[in-house]
């Protein structure tokens, strides 16, 4: 399971809910494969909700009304990451090992906590029965979640990672040096092997097929505006083959004209917005596995691969709701052409055993295997679309009565390529999500939406 959405959810968890120099960081091993930086002074500086002042990011995580003397360096960055066995991890840097030891004692007293013990000169308490918290003259390291059975290992682990010389922290990593250069509050640099695979796909689009998940990484800087959050992110790689290749497909997109966004309504949960010619998508798409076989599985009787390359123009793809194991899609694509519905007659003929393609309407078609429908059409004015229903097709072809506020959805103009995730939309389809989502306030505040955007 991809633990990058995971590490948020560490970081807001409310672990600690009430009733040197940069040494700390080598607490952090260098082999983790993720890493974000959260500059906790610029962020309560940043951070609003409803138009007031929000609680400071470190007040929000330890729950704690005054932080002063809670042990901790106030002026440092806090680093969240993922450790090379696929731990979570924050580390942060000690101001007064002595008031941090007098912070947990408060802890253990509601119950927060178990007692602090010794292990090899360095305290350690669990947190929450799930949380291991370790910590020296430098630094403050808390791993998790762990079972019981697994504690023992996980704070030997830990033993090794608080001892470390510098040359096994991350600062030995080329992820720090990328992730330092960045100026945002709060900034990731991550492999995609760290990432959600369905979030990061296409944003890493070009890669060489034979490119390992651990050879491509994103840097994403982050910041809160008008109730949004907003990432700016690219794909890069250490390997100058692979970096290549993806600085060349950031360069296949044209500027997003703006087509599509308004076809967004108010309570969809997700759109990608991009703008390219149909020859060169279909390339990037190729060259993405996972993408590759869900092409295939389409191309079985439809010739997707044709309809893509007839695309020169704004393309989106848009997810109304958010049901487990049911796909609600639309998508609209300006084209350049549209002789490939002179090929629909064939896919009729030759779809598979128990599928069928039938007329919807002038230039309008409907695929079904019993299970799946996929509708889809050209409009006079040559607009491919596309949805799970006649309704979704359609609605594609058309602004919504309700759209995404104008504020929101001019953000995307000009891009490249941008994706809009409605959290308010993910909140109410799903009370997991809800939950999920609800523990993001301590970083960023009252978010609604988020923006990621291509640099």
């Amino acid at each position: 399971m991809k633990r990058i959405i995971e590490i948020f959810l560490f970081s807001a968890a409310g672990l600690f809910t009430a009733c040197s120099g940069s040494d700390y960081l080598n607490s952090v091993p260098r082999e983790s494969t993720a890493l974000i930086a959260v500059d906790v002074p610029k962020l309560a500086e940043s951070t609003t909700t409803d138009g007031e002042k929000s609680k400071t990011f470190l007040q929000s995580l330890l729950g704690i009304k005054d932080v002063t003397d809670c042990g901790i360096d106030l002026t440092s960055k806090m680093y969240l990451f993922v450790s090379p066995d696929g731990n979570l991890g924050l580390c942060a840097k000690v101001s007064d090992k002595t008031d941090l030891e007098d912070l947990f004692k408060a802890q253990q007293k509601c119950g927060n906590c178990t007692p602090i013990t010794e292990k090899k000169g360095f305290r350690f308490t669990v947190l929450k029965d799930a949380w291991i918290a370790g910590f020296s003259k430098n630094a403050l390291l808390v791993m998790g979640p762990v079972v019981a059975e697994a504690k023992a290992e996980l704070q030997r682990q830990m033993v090794k990672y608080l001892d470390a010389e510098e040359e096994n922290g991350i600062k030995a990593s080329p992820l720090y040096d990328r992730l330092e250069a960045m100026q945002s509050s709060v900034a990731m640099v991550a492999q995609a092997q760290a990432l959600p695979e369905k979030f990061v796909a296409p944003f890493t689009l070009g890669a060489p097929k034979d490119a390992d998940a651990s050879q491509i990484c994103l840097a994403a800087e982050m910041r809160v505006q008008k109730d949004c959050l907003q990432i700016t992110g690219e794909a890069f790689s250490l390997n100058s083959s692979i970096d290549k290749a993806l600085k060349g497909a950031a360069q296949s997109y044209c500027p997003i004209q703006g087509q599509y966004i308004k076809c967004m309504s108010e309570d969809a949960v997700m759109g990608l917005f991009m703008n390219a010619d149909g020859h060169r998508l279909l390339d990037l798409l190729r060259s993405n596995k996972s993408l590759q076989l869900m092409l295939a599985g389409i191309n079985a009787a439809v010739d997707m691969d044709k309809i893509i390359r007839s695309i020169d123009g704004d393309v989106a793809f848009i997810i109304p709701t958010y049901r487990e194991n049911e796909l609600q899609m639309m998508m609209g694509a300006q084209l350049a052409k549209r002789d490939f519905l002179s090929d629909v007659t064939y896919w009729k003929k030759s779809v598979p055993t128990g599928s069928r393609i039938t007329d919807e309407g002038k230039d309008a078609y409907r695929f079904t295997d019993g299970t799946t429908n996929f509708y889809f059409g050209v409009s006079a004015d040559n607009q491919f679309y596309a949805g799970s229903s006649a309704e979704r097709a359609n609605a594609v072809l058309h602004p919504s009565r309700q759209p995404m506020p104008s504020t929101l959805l001019n953000e995307m103009k000009g891009q490249k390529m941008c994706m809009i995730l409605n959290l308010d939309a993910l909140r109410k389809s799903n009370e997991t999500v809800k939950t999920v989502l609800s523990l993001l306030t301590p970083l960023f505040g009252d978010v609604h939406a988020v923006v990621y955007r291509l640099k």
